[in-house]
Parts: C-alpha cells; structure tokens; sequence
C-alpha cells in the first residue's frame, strides 16, 4: 500500500475551484446571491424613500405652524417665537427619525444583525445628529446655554455608544441616555414655551380704513425704515404716502419705469379720507414723511416738498425749523452682546436696543429706564414727547416668505413698562406700518389694506 499525504489548503482550494467549474450552475449559491442581493436592494430602496420623504416633510413644515394656529395659542398667552421654535425643534427631530431609523434597520437585516441593536444605534445617531444641529442653532442665536447643553447631550450619546459596542449588555443603559438627552434638547424651548405671556392693557380701536386693495404690498412694507416713513400724525390729520402702482405715462425704452405715489390725509377722528394726492416718481424711490414740528409734512421727493395737513404745498416755509427725524438709518444686526447697540432718539432722550434688552438714557448717559422686551423686535415709532415708543415684534417663514404673526408693544420711557399690546390680524407682506402721536395718546398701524388708529390706554 502507498503511502498517503495530507491535503493542503491550496490543494483543496484548486479542487473546490475545478469542482466549481465542472458545475458551472449552483443552485443554492445563486439564491444565496440573489437573496443578498435584494437585502441591500431593500437598503438602497429605504434610503431613497426616506430620503425623499424627509424632503417632502421639511418642505411641507415650513408652513408650520401656520398663521391660524400661532394666533390661537398667542390668545392663550404662549409666547408666539416660542411657540415656533418648539414646533421647528420638533419637526427637525422628527425628520432626522424618519431618514435614519428605517434606513438603519434595512441595513441590519442586510447584514442579518439584530434588530433591537439597529434601532438603539439608530436613536443615539439621531440624537446625536440632533445635539450638533442644536448646536448650531445656539450659536446662530448667541445662546451659549443652549451650546452648553448641545455639547452636553452629544457626549452622552457618543459616549454610551462607544461604551455599548465595548459591553454588549447596555441597551438599557444606551435607551435611558437617549431619552434624558433628547428631554435636555427641548428643554430650553418647553421652558420658554411654558412661560405665558401677560397681555397688556388693551387698546381702544377707533377706526379702521382701506387705502388700497392687495397691490404693491412688499414695495409699501418693505423694512423697519420704511414702515415708521410711510404714516405720520399732522394736526389732527393722519397722512400716508404709499406706492399706487406704474404711472400712465412711462419713459422710453430701457429708461428706470416711473411709480404712482399717493398721498392720503385722514380725519384722526373718523379716518374718513379728506385729501388726497399724487407724486410721480422713480420706481423703488418712496417719498417718505416727516412731521414738523410747526405741523407741516415734509415729503422726501425729488424735489422735496412742504404740505399742510391738507397737502398743500407750503408757498413759504423758511421759518420752519429742523424736522425731528427719528430712525435715520437702517436696522444693523447686533451679533454680539458687547456690540455697539442701535440708538434712536427720544426727544431730549435716546432708546438703545441690544437684542432683546432695552434702556433709556439721558443726554449724560443715565439710565432712565431699561429691561427685558417682551418679544425680538425692531424699533417702531416714537411720541414726540419722548414718553413713549413702539416695538414691533414678528416672524416671516417660507420661500418667498410671509408674515406668520406681528404684534406692537408700546413702552413707557419713563419706567419701561409696557403700556399696550396690539396684534394685527391683517398680516402685512413685511412690516407694518406704525407712528405714535405727538403725545403719545394715539398710535395707528396697518398697511394699504387696512389702517387702524388705537387709542392708548
């Protein structure tokens, strides 16, 4: 008998290889393919599909909450800026769910992992995912409390995870971590939104007047500069200036188009219109008003104009002194909380605005008054007195965006505290227009659509 010599690998692998071809069609191998082959079809199909739903979903949300929604819970006192950041908060966890869970449960039947191990891993991405979106969303805001929390959050998740793939026993331990750092993520804003709002004194609505109907809404509320330019109180008139469309006659080809400006002047008493009249200017180039102090209009057209409360110009007007024009420049974003804060003038005082924080200051550099605004806002007339001033509060969502809500606190200069709360339910394209009366008592606000005067409690 011959002797027999043990079989290498190699041998055995050139056996398996010509075994193989000698039968070229395996049966089970082929359906052992084909099975792998539709599992990580499946994975392809679910990221497709969740990738694709989440963009539906985001684009839908960005209309959500709605105008309806906002405004009811602004009457139950929910803070409106709150309540939208929750809302956004919720939905941008909500997406980040939907794209990663199903995705990484297909991917673990895939590779025929557990499931339970899939979707815990699954949940402490998403949370993760979620804390670095925080993150940012603090630093956009300059709220290092919400940053602090954000880095807090995601080292938990990382680290409990990390810790899970070394000790396989921890899945409770990796839940538990998720649901204490998803409740730190939302707490600022549950906070917020659990703060009420208290409304002010409400005002007494007068009148209410219709200038014109739904057009040239974006060129009439276009900025904070513009909607405090385009309303004044002369005498015992309310005179708006405001864009009425192309004018008839247009310049020839290739030259700037020419607008319609209409000027209006309203009975304070009844709103009832009493005259009104017309400036043809450059498209994009609003004459805007400024009260006298001698009870004339001075109009900011090209020329400059003079007008009486019954718009007619003023034949000698050299005796008029230095027009008191409050808000002469643009709104300039405050990043930081040592920045230089946006000053407008009070009369004999100056308002500063740093974020959401006010103070009043004399001419030496005391501070009268100060606090907390109840809302983010710009700055939105003031009594000539310097008594009083507005700011006006909103939120825009979508592409092109919308007004979602708007309301005006009025502000005593004198010790801060807010005289009256004024929600506008004819939403404007931007920015309402707004001006306080002389001496404080009267503050109307609108747009073309609808002008209400308010008296002031």
């Amino acid at each position: 008998m011959g002797t027999a010599f043990p079989v290498t690998n190699s041998e055995q692998r050139t056996r398996s290889t010509l075994k193989q071809l000698s039968h070229p069609y395996n049966p089970f191998e082929m359906s052992r393919r084909l099975d792998t082959a539709a599992r990580w079809g499946l994975v392809l199909a679910t990221v497709a599909t969740t990738t694709f739903a989440v963009f539906i979903l985001l684009m839908g949300l960005m209309l959500w909450p709605d105008r309806s929604l906002v405004a009811a819970l602004t009457a139950r006192h929910f803070a409106p800026r709150a309540t939208i950041q929750f809302a956004h908060l919720f939905d941008f966890f909500l997406a980040i769910l939907i794209w990663i869970v199903p995705s990484a449960s297909a991917i673990a039947f895939a590779m025929r992992k557990s499931q339970r191990s899939a979707f815990d891993l699954a949940v402490s991405i998403s949370v993760l995912l979620f804390g670095i979106g925080c993150f940012f969303l603090g630093r956009r805001d300059h709220s290092g409390w919400i940053e602090s929390i954000a880095i807090i959050a995601s080292t938990a998740v990382l680290s409990a995870v990390i810790f899970s793939f070394v000790r396989s026993n921890l899945s409770r331990c990796v839940t538990f971590v998720n649901v204490v750092c998803v409740l730190l993520l939302f707490g600022p804003s549950m906070v917020s939104l659990s703060r009420r709002v208290g409304a002010g004194p409400n005002p007494k609505e007068l009148w209410s007047s219709r200038l014109q109907q739904i057009q040239w809404q974006e060129m009439n509320t276009g900025s904070e500069y513009a909607a405090t330019r385009q309303v004044a109180f002369v005498g015992d008139r309310v005179v708006v200036v405001f864009n009425a469309g192309f004018a008839q006659s247009q310049p020839s080809k290739d030259k700037w188009p020419l607008s319609t400006y209409r000027l209006v002047s309203l009975d304070r008493k009844t709103g009832a219109k009493l005259k009104e009249t017309t400036i043809a200017g450059s498209w994009g180039s609003m004459p805007y008003i400024y009260p006298t102090q001698e009870g004339f209009l001075d109009v900011q057209s090209n020329p400059p104009l003079t007008l009486n409360p019954d718009l007619v110009p003023v034949s000698d007007s050299s005796g008029t002194a230095q027009t008191d024009r409050r808000t002469t420049r643009e709104r300039v974003e405050c990043g930081a909380a040592n920045c230089e804060p946006i000053r407008h003038s009070l009369g004999k005082n100056t308002l500063q605005l740093r974020q959401e924080h006010f103070q009043v200051v004399d001419s030496t550099g005391h501070v009268l008054s100060g606090g907390k605004l109840r809302d983010r806002g710009t700055f939105a007339g003031a009594s000539a007195d310097g008594r009083r001033f507005a700011i006006e509060s909103s939120y825009t969502e979508g592409d092109p965006d919308f007004v979602v809500y708007e309301y005006f606190t009025i502000y005593d200069a004198e010790n801060g505290n807010v005289a009256s709360t004024i929600h506008m339910s004819d939403l404007p394209a931007r920015q309402s227009w707004s001006a306080l009366s002389p001496d404080g008592r009267y503050f109307v606000a609108g747009n073309p659509n609808k002008l209400t005067l308010y008296e002031l409690p």
